[in-house]
């Protein structure tokens, strides 16, 4: 007994000792790779962190930077925990659940600028860093807590910023196999605070390239928070208004196609008064003129339309016409229904709008 009781104890100490050492190597391991796999990119993590009885891993305090503007992080996590999911190794099928808490990804013009200009060396390495980072099949990932910055309003002042805060989102069989395909993804959040945005997609992640359908909705959105990006662009004011917008788009084959609904309920369009002195500002008039008589002929003061469009091999194409007929028909007669139309998904051969139009 007392020789059973020693050899108890040795093991004990030595799984403390592999505890209390672990971590420590694998933060120095994880550190040296996230600071050198990249010319363009650096990577720091604060700390790290194992549970051996729940089966799970921890990095605390995860962030990634451009190596040309190491004052400027466009990813940083406060958590991110990885475990066993039990529920699939009781069915024969080893997983892991990712909950990742309070992350904060503010995507900057320099970043999008570096992406666009190396697109397929970004994309190796950032495939590097999730391998390294998350060398287990994934059937989860839970993201709580987080937010979202645009990239092209940072010049503005930080309180006027265009943020999704308190996002809350889960992304279902990850790592699908061929007999399931299918990722799932729920999301949405919270745009300046007072309105909603919500999407629900699937994904699949086995073609090449990967396809995916995303339903997208945006309800009770202030307009005048608009402004100070408007008067960036154009000569153009909202003085009131909310804004609700549905959207359904579908990739696949390299082919993108889809729609927009968008809805503005109590409406006020000022286009600031300057010389017409460009084509431009001219049509701008014109379209703010159009826009608030469609409003006044309308009963319930909604501006609403369709809106369809494609981009295949770089060509974007809108169908204009059938927008302007949209609206007319919406002002004065047959009113577009609010909401998701249901039209779109990878399940779908051809995406038809109706029995009578394509885009």
């Amino acid at each position: 007994m007392k020789k059973k009781w020693t050899m108890a104890t040795i093991a004990l100490t030595i799984i403390l000792a592999v505890r209390a050492i672990t971590p420590a190597l694998i933060l120095r391991e994880a550190n040296k790779f996230l600071a050198s796999f990249s010319d363009t990119y650096i990577g720091h993590l604060e700390d790290f962190d194992i549970s051996i009885f729940r089966g799970a891993y921890q990095f605390q305090g995860f962030s990634l930077k451009l190596k040309k503007h190491s004052d400027q992080q466009f990813i940083y996590s406060k958590v991110i925990d990885v475990s066993i999911a039990w529920r699939e190794l009781l069915q024969g099928r080893f997983n892991t659940d990712i909950y990742v808490d309070n992350v904060k990804v503010v995507l900057t013009n320099q970043f999008i600028d570096t992406v666009s200009s190396q697109k397929q060396k970004s994309q190796k390495e950032s495939a590097q860093v999730a391998q390294k980072l998350f060398p287990v099949r994934i059937g989860r990932l839970d993201i709580r807590n987080s937010s979202f910055e645009f990239a092209e309003l940072l010049s503005i002042p930080e309180a006027q910023r265009w943020r999704i805060t308190d996002i809350e989102g889960r992304l279902s069989n990850l790592t699908a196999p061929e007999s399931n395909p299918l990722s799932l993804m729920s999301i949405r959040g919270n745009l300046f605070g007072d309105s909603t945005i919500k999407a629900v997609a699937q994904l699949n992640f086995l073609t090449k390239p990967i396809s995916w359908d995303v339903d997208l909705e945006l309800k009770e959105f202030d307009l005048t928070h608009a402004n100070q990006w408007l008067k960036r662009k154009v000569p153009l004011t909202f003085t009131s208004g909310k804004l609700n917008l549905y959207s359904e788009v579908r990739s696949e084959n390299n082919l993108v196609e889809g729609y927009i609904k968008p809805f503005l309920h109590q409406v006020d369009i000022v286009a600031r008064a300057e010389v017409f002195s460009s084509l431009k500002q001219f049509a701008i008039e014109i379209s703010t003129a159009t826009a608030n008589l469609l409003l006044r002929s309308s009963q319930d003061k909604v501006l609403a339309t369709k809106v369809l469009f494609s981009y295949e091999n770089g060509n974007f194409k809108v169908n204009s016409s059938k927008a302007i007929s949209e609206a007319f028909k919406n002002g004065f007669s047959e009113k577009i229904p609010e909401g998701i139309d249901d039209e779109i998904s990878l399940s779908k051969k051809k995406l038809k709008i109706s029995k009578r139009e394509t885009i």
